[in-house]
């Protein structure tokens, strides 16, 4: 008989809990000692950036300014870095490379919709205290074809120090942990954003010098970016039209991807992946023996 350890004590209760959150979040966001005992536990100290998809990047090679303007059925040139550049320069970078066996989000929201198989991916020392039952250590090819295989399946990637990983898998101080998680808008454990104090939400954050951009002259208003695409409810309809709430928003793109009438784009800066890499090197050192 195995031993029980710390991790799968927190998968348990995780599993269980899990779709509880948004009711914490409420209480948080309510209780302010609540929430003072929830972000020393959990989120401390924790810098998550959310990355535009790249098929929303790839769509329009517009460049104004010092701006590349995204929209529809443009190839993309090739000096153009795109959001996943950030993950796989992390990758290259470190030493310690674990996908988990399952996404523990999708597994216990029982998500119909994403693959539940497409786990987390973590990088840096910590990663090597991981429990052999959760996950595996792989190559950085083999992390980057992870990378690959996610976004085929439409998850949208967020990378930075996410404190309660390092809690829940018990790997150590959280600045040795670099977390790679693979999102779907049904499931995230973040789609609790909009109920969370704003000091806690907003350690959740879009990619740096991305904004999202609507065009409302040429909105159809079909409604389609509203039908279960925005994990942080940011977007509504007023007036007939759509309309975005830029304090939720986090970019990610999916709704650029769907919009048919190309209302809806992103707009980067062009050196958003440079100075986004550059976030995520100063949160941890994942070449660290």
């Amino acid at each position: 008989m195995s031993k029980i350890t710390f991790s799968d004590i927190c998968v348990r209760v995780i599993k269980l809990t899990f779709n509880s959150r948004f009711t914490l979040a409420k209480a948080c966001r309510k209780i302010p000692l609540i929430a003072n005992v929830v972000d020393k536990l959990f989120f401390e100290e924790d810098d998550i950036q959310v990355l535009p998809r790249d098929s929303s990047i790839k769509s329009n090679n517009t460049v104004i300014s010092e701006e590349i303007t995204i929209n529809m059925d443009v190839e993309v040139p090739e000096n153009i870095m795109l959001p996943s550049n950030i993950l796989k320069e992390m990758i290259m970078k470190s030493k310690y490379h674990v996908i988990m066996d399952s996404c523990i989000c999708r597994v216990s929201n029982d998500c119909k919709d994403y693959p539940k198989k497409l786990g987390c991916l973590f990088l840096g020392r910590g990663s090597k205290r991981i429990s052999p039952k959760l996950g595996k250590v792989v190559s950085p090819y083999e992390a980057m074809e992870h990378v690959d295989k996610c976004q085929e399946a439409g998850l949208v990637h967020i990378i930075g120090r996410n404190k309660i990983d390092s809690v829940w898998l018990n790997t150590g101080p959280k600045e040795e942990l670099l977390s790679i998680c693979a999102c779907c808008p049904c499931c995230c454990l973040w789609k609790m954003t909009p109920d969370l104090p704003e000091h806690i939400g907003k350690s959740f954050s879009k990619m740096e010098g991305v904004e999202l951009k609507l065009d409302k002259t040429i909105c159809v208003n079909c409604g389609e970016c509203m039908k279960d695409m925005c994990f942080v409810e940011a977007i509504s309809v007023e007036n007939g039209k759509a309309s975005i709430d830029m304090i939720k928003c986090r970019a990610c793109g999916r709704c650029v991807e769907i919009c048919s009438s190309g209302a809806l784009r992103i707009q980067m800066e062009k050196n958003g992946v440079e100075n986004s890499i550059k976030r995520v090197e100063s949160l941890i050192d994942v070449e660290l023996e």
